[in-house]
């Protein structure tokens, strides 16, 4: 099996700049989203450090698979993966103390991780993966947020917690200590599925029931667009960062448009 994925990224229509970052390697099998924090230096720049740090450290990993009996591949990916969010939360901790521009800086991360048949899903943060299967979506990451924390432990509705202004509030990120402990989850696949990876830029607009409908009346290679499109339309007060993927067999032709990591905005602004 392989995947075919497409992106969309955009700064909102209240952000003066874009602090996501995203990446799509498909000859890794590996496709991540960023949402940066601690403004426009810091925040781009957390975000794409951060999805350069995991791809080198995913890349290093798993090239020593071949070498690992089959029925403990699946825990060297997920430790692979752990640590990878833990060197990018250390690369960014120690780089924010060295630099004044950069204090504070933080980054979510949500990623996918294709081996086999199996997805890999490594999540720190408020970024969200959601599975579409059967004209279904379900979401696979659990915010590390403090109105998620609110809800989980029965002191606040769901639906109270969707009109709240503390959806900012995060409780876990990459880069705000020097290790971090990502969550780590795996599930089994087959051609036809497809998974979206989104900022919350995304999620704070459309709920999953309507990712589902949009997925059905649309082709995957449009449906990043389409959620930006609607999420801007209804407020678009953040970035926005959608990648939708899905997963073919090999004798599928259909091929994506080439997609790069963003690079031009990444880089930190000239020491004055």
């Amino acid at each position: 099996m392989r995947v075919i994925a497409w992106p969309a990224t955009d700064v909102g229509r209240v952000r003066s700049h874009n602090e996501d970052s995203h990446l799509i390697d498909g000859e890794l099998g590996l496709y991540l989203v960023a949402d940066g924090m601690g403004g426009h230096a810091g925040g781009a720049h957390a975000s794409a450090l951060c999805v350069d740090v995991v791809d080198k450290v995913v890349r290093k990993g798993v090239s020593t698979l071949s070498a690992v009996p089959p029925q403990e591949r699946g825990a060297t990916i997920s430790e692979v993966l752990a640590a990878a969010a833990s060197e990018a939360s250390a690369r960014i901790f120690d780089q924010a103390a060295a630099d004044p521009r950069l204090q504070g800086m933080g980054t979510t991360l949500t990623g996918m991780f294709l081996h086999g048949e199996r997805a890999y899903v490594v999540h720190v943060g408020d970024s969200r993966a959601f599975l579409l299967r059967g004209g279904s979506a379900r979401q696979l990451t659990n915010d590390h947020s403090w109105l998620n924390e609110q809800v989980q432990a029965g002191l606040l509705t769901e639906e109270e917690a969707s009109v709240s202004d503390l959806k900012h509030i995060i409780t876990r990120s990459v880069g705000f200590e020097r290790h971090v402990e990502a969550d780590v989850t795996s599930a089994s696949i087959a051609p036809g599925d497809a998974f979206l990876l989104c900022s919350d830029g995304m999620s704070n607009y459309v709920e999953v029931d309507e990712i589902a409908a949009l997925a059905r009346d649309h082709w995957y290679a449009d449906l990043p667009r389409v959620c930006t499109d609607l999420a801007n339309r209804r407020g678009g007060d953040d970035n926005i960062t959608v990648i939708a993927a899905l997963v073919c067999n090999d004798t599928d032709q259909r091929r994506p448009p080439r997609a790069t990591p963003r690079g031009s905005t990444d880089t930190l602004p000239p020491t004055a």
